[in-house]
């Protein structure tokens, strides 16, 4: 078995190589990304096990709606001085994805001793918590800004952002497995420790990428020349707001599935299963759409947003409408996976857009702006999926999901027409 696995490893590790990533370093930055991801997995587990599962689903209600407001209002602020901060950092980003890393390293460390229910607990915890949610970002923030420099001939950006989106699936995926067990064996405190050492394994791969992840004289002249104020999302290009657009709106009902289906599954087992393992098939299917929208993601996110948006939204409303009348197993899986896929293909997409039309210097800043759309996109619909007078009735919930969903299509199919909002544009240099 051992045997087994390290093949596979060997094999992935020949696969994330090829195409000239690992002349460029794009395959150490796929490296790098697959172990953040895991490292974030083990804490979402530990959180995820303190918030919801060791509690009555009122309570957890609760301790998750708290959990949103603490961390996500100030997060709300913070955000927007990310890409500007960052920015600062364009020729040390090396040092930036480092710094981020061993952060989380310390502060996973710093909930793991504050996993209580008592207020002082709460006062350490959470905050922590923020913490590792603004770091995790400004490396995602950092990560994407780079892609561009490191990006072999022999690939599109779509399919590098394809590869660093895989490995963000299957490490996490793997991560948790182990995360999970370990929990149930040894408990979450050393769940999170373990993330910790993790997180330290990041810094040591950030340091090792290659010098080009800086930057050159070229890219300094450029930053210099477009100063570091804050970047408006209205300025940039119009393809590139009519992608998030889309993106945020999906994002928003991954939010709402992601809470509301685990509190609807816990209280309405699925197709006479148990709690647990409903639970567990709703987290199958949004893995499996994760995988698909990832590996289809390569030939559909190239696409313009504007064509893209209105297939992948109303894919989605057609299995939560399905869902709302037939809620089963079938529904329930189908509706987790088009909606992950749906997501992923968006973001792909997105990404894509922003470091094709937006200038190197000021790109930093308009991925923190977009990433923290889509994180308080998210938020919206997983606090619309506990807010307590919504019943966790399936007709219900997805019903609302269908309606919110209408509104984005409609909007969609508007800006597909050429009657979208238009504003100026940030081109590439050169």
């Amino acid at each position: 078995m051992i045997r087994g696995i390290a093949g596979g490893f060997r094999r992935l590790r020949r696969w994330n190589r090829r195409d000239g990533a690992g002349r460029s370093g794009l395959a150490g930055l796929v490296e790098l990304h697959a172990v953040q991801a895991a490292g974030d997995a083990f804490v979402t587990v530990a959180l995820a096990g303190h918030l919801f599962f060791e509690v009555p689903t009122g309570q957890a209600r609760s301790r998750v709606a708290l959990y949103l407001l603490i961390t996500m209002a100030p997060f709300a602020v913070l955000s927007p001085l990310l890409g500007p901060l960052l920015d600062r950092f364009a020729h040390g980003r090396r040092v930036a994805i480092a710094v981020t890393a061993i952060s989380r390293a310390t502060l996973a460390l710093v909930i793991a001793r504050n996993l209580g229910t008592g207020v002082q607990q709460a006062l350490a915890l959470y905050p922590a918590a923020l913490g590792v949610l603004v770091a995790g970002r400004a490396y995602g923030v950092v990560r994407s800004a780079i892609v561009p420099r490191i990006l072999p001939p022999e690939l599109s950006l779509v399919q590098a952002n394809a590869r660093l989106t895989f490995a963000g699936v299957v490490a996490p995926g793997v991560a948790a497995t182990i995360a999970i067990g370990m929990a149930k064996a040894f408990g979450h405190v050393w769940t999170l420790r373990l993330a910790a050492a993790v997180y330290v394994l990041a810094t040591f791969l950030a340091l090792r990428l290659p010098r080009r992840c800086d930057g050159g004289p070229a890219t300094r002249a450029a930053e210099t020349a477009a100063g570091h104020g804050l970047l408006r999302l209205s300025h940039v290009h119009p393809e590139v707001r009519a992608a998030l657009r889309s993106t945020a709106a999906l994002r928003a009902l991954a939010g709402f599935l992601t809470l509301y289906g685990a509190f609807v599954v816990r209280e309405h087992p699925i197709g006479g299963l148990s709690p647990t393992v409903s639970l567990a098939a709703l987290a199958v299917g949004l893995g499996v759409g994760n995988l698909i929208g990832t590996t289809t993601g390569v030939r559909f996110a190239a696409m313009a947003p504007k064509r893209l948006a209105a297939p992948l939204i109303l894919s989605c409303l057609v299995t939560t409408v399905l869902t709302a009348i037939l809620f089963g197993l079938v529904t329930v899986f189908a509706v987790a996976v088009v909606s992950a896929s749906a997501v992923a293909v968006a973001k792909l997409a997105l990404d894509a857009s922003i470091q094709r039309r937006v200038d190197d210097a000021v790109r930093t800043s308009t991925f923190a702006r977009s990433e923290t759309a889509l994180q308080l996109a998210w938020v919206g619909g997983g606090l619309v999926a506990i807010i307590p007078f919504l019943p966790t009735y399936p007709s219900v919930g997805f019903g609302v999901a269908s309606v919110g969903l209408a509104v984005a299509a409609a909007d969609a199919v508007r800006t597909r027409r050429g009657r979208g909002p238009v504003g100026a544009s940030v081109e590439p240099a050169g």
